[in-house]
């Protein structure tokens, strides 16, 4: 059975690490070459940076400042934020991300994202989907328009042939109150590629509960590894308790 993946999702502005909650007042928590050290330390299974203000801000992906934070990686590491051409994924890819993570590209021009996966591949083209509930009906959320339901929008995706999709609800973003567990469901119904689920770990029992009622591949998390004691480690060692398959290090105590 594949292991699940718990993912320590690194967003900055730039320059420095910063959390939202609920998409809204990026507060700084710290620096992200640091942070990729820390997590490299402790060996986790993938890592994303993103550059959650670069598109808003008209910026396209600092080079040379991801090469440095990638010199850091031992692990698998994406990386998003202002992606907007074919080259920019190149540049990307060629300084040591395994993938890049697009949002407003698959948005705009979905056609450039197909070309994107037949040039490098559907496993380097992770789509990021940002989900608020509107009447009833999970929608895409970008920039506060909700036009497009996540029904047609994966349809879409999957026309276009990426590898992996990153799925987060902005309600629950930041909040630590647990994971919106109705659109995960719906989600898998929608796609059978992996699906990386974001948005409400507050405790390692919200992954239990999320493993278990719907089939996610993966979880990326940041609030509970900024504002608690809780560490990648600990949130495997609570999975593998409740019998969720996990890549454990192999000194570690699975009791």
């Amino acid at each position: 059975m594949l292991k699940r993946r718990i993912i320590p999702f690194l967003s900055f502005n730039g320059f420095a690490l910063v959390k939202t909650k609920r998409f809204r007042s990026p507060r700084m928590v710290g620096n992200p070459t640091q942070a990729a050290r820390v997590y490299n330390a402790r060996g986790v299974d993938e890592l994303i940076l993103c550059d959650i203000l670069a598109s808003k801000q008209g910026r396209v992906p600092p080079i040379m400042m991801l090469k440095e934070i990638l010199k850091e990686c031992f692990m698998p590491v994406g990386v998003g934020g202002g992606i907007n051409t074919i080259q920019q994924i190149s540049d990307l890819l060629s300084v040591g991300a395994d993938k890049v993570i697009i949002k407003s590209l698959a948005l705009s021009n979905p056609d450039v994202l197909e070309e994107s996966v037949r040039i490098f591949g559907s496993q380097c083209i992770c789509v990021a989907i940002d989900v608020k509930q509107i009447n009833l009906k999970y929608c895409i959320y970008h920039e506060g328009a909700h036009q497009i339901t996540l029904d047609d929008f994966i349809k879409r995706m999957e026309d276009a042939g990426v590898g992996e999709y990153m799925i987060t609800s902005t309600e629950h973003d930041g909040v630590m109150a647990g994971f919106d567990l109705e659109l995960a469901k719906q989600a898998r119904v929608l796609t059978r590629k992996p699906i990386i689920f974001s948005g409400g770990a507050g405790t390692p029992h919200h992954f239990v509960d999320l493993f278990k009622m719907a089939e996610v591949d993966a979880v990326a998390a940041a609030s509970i590894f900024h504002f608690t004691q809780y560490t990648p480690l600990d949130i495997k060692k609570e999975l593998n308790k409740h019998g969720v398959p996990v890549r454990l290090p192999a000194d570690t105590d699975r009791r």
